[in-house]
């Protein structure tokens, strides 16, 4: 009875097809999108290969027939077409930008030139239609760099990980950064501008490092919020009522005019502007007092826009003052905005004296208190 040899042995993991050749061992039959072309595209910045780089090596696998590539027996992979049926597949009119794509890939290690004696790209095959000889451009250097290609492209991968959660990390704390600035409602606050230029750098294609000092900067002008933010709390929370801290704080800050040989006896500011008073009562902290003060100058004609400047101006403590006026003289005032900018002129031209404005308010009088030179 004749002896049947044993089935071979079935081994785990699934393995690529081999085609036997010349040198030692066997050769990996590799799919040349898959295995080849795909892990060289991303790795293309790395190979310092552009668009038409990759695009000249998609045209010459394509001259390989099939979906594999393998070596003959001479261990080479010939594509003998000519630069103009390249440049034909590629879309380009003329051989210049065959030559360069040939000369940088090789360049890169990834084809190599083998030219026949007359500089032609051809190949003869023997009487069984095999290849004996070939010219043209070799693509055996495509899989003896593909071992070196899968590590690059591990790391690039790895890489670009890293950078999606550096990415994430920015865009948190950006998101904390543009709600603390939201909550100030302050359009010309100079965060507003620092947020912008966040923004406009995240756009960017940035690296680890780039990522890194963005976050370090966001998390700094964070900080520097808070630290103002505690120290505002601070100096609010010395006194039970922070509206009446922030009235006698401004009323300090008004300036008394030099040439009185007498300093007068300030009222406090609600004895002086009680209408004004009235309209701030609903104010507890800084921010809601300035946005009473808006609304107050809303509230009388064209004055929002005259109110905006005398705060820039002179501040708010004493563009207060100018505006507690106004309410309190407003049944005599024909055009209020109008007013409310004479009085912030006479104050540029060092002819108006706040603390006696204040005193004259305190009895009928239908004109500004200013100092004849």
């Amino acid at each position: 009875m004749a002896d049947f040899p044993e089935p071979a042995r079935q081994r785990g993991g699934p393995a690529l097809p081999t085609a036997t050749g010349t040198g030692a061992g066997s050769v990996p039959v590799l799919n040349k999108w898959r295995d080849l072309l795909d892990p060289i595209k991303a790795c293309a910045a790395e190979l310092k290969l552009n668009g038409t780089d990759i695009h000249f090596l998609d045209v010459l696998l394509s001259f390989v027939p099939g979906t594999s590539l393998a070596l003959d027996r001479n261990g080479q992979c010939i594509v003998f077409a000519s630069n103009s049926a390249i440049a034909e597949r590629m879309g380009r009119s003329g051989d210049s930008t065959v030559n360069r794509c040939i000369r940088r890939t090789e360049e890169r290690g990834l084809v190599q030139r083998r030219m026949a004696p007359n500089r032609k790209r051809y190949r003869r095959c023997g009487a069984g239609a095999e290849t004996l000889r070939a010219y043209g451009i070799d693509l055996s250097p495509l899989i003896a760099l593909r071992p070196r290609i899968l590590e690059m492209q591990n790391e690039v991968q790895c890489l670009a990980l890293q950078i999606r959660l550096k990415r994430d990390d920015c865009a948190s704390v950006l998101a904390e950064l543009r709600q603390r600035i939201r909550v100030q409602d302050d359009p010309a606050s100079p965060q507003q501008d620092q947020l912008k230029h966040f923004e406009k750098r995240m756009r960017r294609k940035l690296t680890c490092s780039d990522l890194a000092q963005l976050d370090r900067e966001i998390r700094q002008t964070i900080a520097e919020m808070e630290s103002r933010s505690t120290s505002s709390e601070h100096e609010l929370s010395n006194t039970d009522n922070q509206f009446e801290r922030h009235k006698e704080h401004s009323i300090k800050e008004i300036p008394i005019s030099s040439n009185t040989t007498t300093k007068p006896q300030v009222p406090d500011f609600e004895t002086a502007f009680p209408t004004l008073t009235k309209l701030l009562e609903g104010a507890h902290t800084a921010q809601d007092l300035d946005q009473a003060f808006d609304d107050a100058a809303a509230m009388l004609t064209d004055s929002s826009r005259a109110w905006a400047d005398a705060r820039q101006k002179m501040g708010t403590p004493a563009a207060s003052v100018l505006l507690g006026t106004v309410f309190e003289r407003h049944p005599t005032i024909r055009n209020p905005g109008g007013y409310l900018r004479h009085l912030v002129k006479c104050w540029d031209m060092e002819r108006l004296d706040l603390a006696n404005l204040m005193l004259s308010n305190m009895k009928p009088q239908p004109d500004c208190h200013v100092n004849q030179r």
